[in-house]
């Protein structure tokens, strides 16, 4: 079950950042990563804790059919809004929603690890469901090195304050946020962060196997500048695809 911080964190965090700010062409290169990364052909997507929509759009301004599943009524609403009838968007829990379909891709981005790893597994085996016999799935995961260095990091986000914590003993980093003018409105996500052989042996209690690992960036705090691309073992994520075991 979706923990109850998800919703009010996500849509605190939809609220406080600037919605007008142009990513287009930052979105469509991340776009054609997506397509080069699944490595072939394919025709229907599902994201799932798509956000905005912001990628299944991009995604689907490419050919490709589209489907999203966010739990966050304003994320799918403005989704809708801004995607010109080109994506089918549920509203609901990626853990209990249910989907007939099955896709050639499945993607989650940016999220993976919420709840408990029992709740990982349990979500790990709905993609697999989601997934066609020959598909693939795409992952975000968070990087446990990465954030043991940045806790204690606060910086500003557009109307919010933010803070990186990190959990040693629950391997897991935290993330703070509240209106400059509203402290008192904190809202905290906390997302379990898996190294590389951590997230395969989960994967394979999935009957998943991971067939390709891409080490996504990392801010330079120093310089205060992104690096769009690091080592694994310096990326604040990277992005596992997996495929079934059959």
């Amino acid at each position: 079950m979706t923990q109850s911080w998800v919703e009010p964190f996500y849509r605190k965090q939809f609220e406080w950042m600037n919605q007008e700010l142009d990513m287009e062409d930052a979105i469509n290169e991340l776009a054609q990563e997506v397509k080069e990364q699944v490595g072939k052909p394919f025709r229907e997507m599902l994201d799932i804790g798509a956000g905005r929509g912001d990628m299944a759009k991009a995604l689907a301004e490419q050919g490709i059919e589209m489907t999203t599943l966010e739990l966050v009524p304003d994320l799918v609403e403005f989704a809708k809004e801004r995607s010109n009838g080109l994506l089918t968007s549920h509203c609901g829990d990626f853990y209990t929603f249910e989907l007939p379909e099955v896709f050639d891709v499945v993607s989650y981005f940016d999220g993976f690890g919420i709840g408990s790893d029992e709740d990982q597994l349990r979500l790990l085996n709905r993609i697999r469901k989601w997934m066609k016999e020959d598909g693939c799935a795409l992952i975000d995961i968070y990087q446990p090195r990465y954030w043991q260095q940045v806790d204690g990091r606060e910086m500003t986000v557009d109307a919010a304050r933010r803070v990186y914590l990190y959990d040693e003993e629950a391997h897991r980093m935290v993330d703070s946020w509240w209106h400059t003018d509203h402290p008192e409105e904190k809202v905290t996500q906390s997302l379990r962060c898996y190294s590389l052989e951590e997230i395969s042996e989960l994967c394979e209690q999935a009957s998943l196997r991971i067939v390709g690992i891409f080490p996504g960036g990392a801010m330079d705090f120093e310089e205060w500048r992104y690096h769009d691309r690091v080592p694994l073992h310096e990326c604040l994520s990277y992005r596992v695809k997996v495929k079934k075991i059959v």
